[in-house]
């Protein structure tokens, strides 16, 4: 991981550091016990890229994981993983309250990262449409809690 700390990254128009990752990452490390299930950036049909980056150096379940590699491991399922992903964008692009806590409680999500990728991912490209990102601010203390902030990035922590 210590290449996170001086590297950098280009998706979806924007350029960021993997430092603020970095950070997220040892934060989760350090704090979260058991498993809890994460939500962060889905690849939803995009493979090779920077998605499941959480999961992938904490450990920790995500809805989905990386597409690819649940296609091949679970063949028979690759509508409903396809099908997660989906959810997963949804869920990051939402402005509605109900629909974002359904998610969260059909997939037992315990902490979800709004980071640069989730920001370069989900912030609409016309400054006129609906934000979903919004909602994390908003929703602050009555969906979920800020519990780590490094940067422009955020862990929330859903609240029971």
């Amino acid at each position: 991981m210590e290449f996170m700390k001086y590297s950098s990254y280009a998706d979806y128009g924007h350029d960021f550091s993997f430092s603020e990752d970095y950070y997220l990452i040892r934060w989760m490390q350090e704090n979260i016990q058991g498993s809890p299930i994460i939500a962060e950036a889905a690849s939803a049909g995009e493979q090779y890229k920077w998605h499941s980056r959480i999961t992938t150096y904490t450990g920790l379940p995500d809805v989905v994981g990386w597409q690819w590699h649940q296609q091949q491991q679970r063949v028979l399922e690759s509508n409903q993983i396809i099908q997660r992903g989906l959810e997963v964008d949804a869920f990051y692009n939402t402005t509605d309250t109900d629909a974002a806590s359904n998610f969260l409680q059909k997939y037992n999500v315990r902490y979800i990262v709004v980071g640069q990728l989730e920001h370069a991912k989900y912030t609409p490209i016309d400054p006129g449409a609906p934000h979903g990102l919004l909602k994390f601010i908003e929703l602050n203390g009555i969906l979920w809690k800020e519990v780590f902030r490094y940067g422009d990035s955020v862990i929330y922590e859903v609240l029971p």
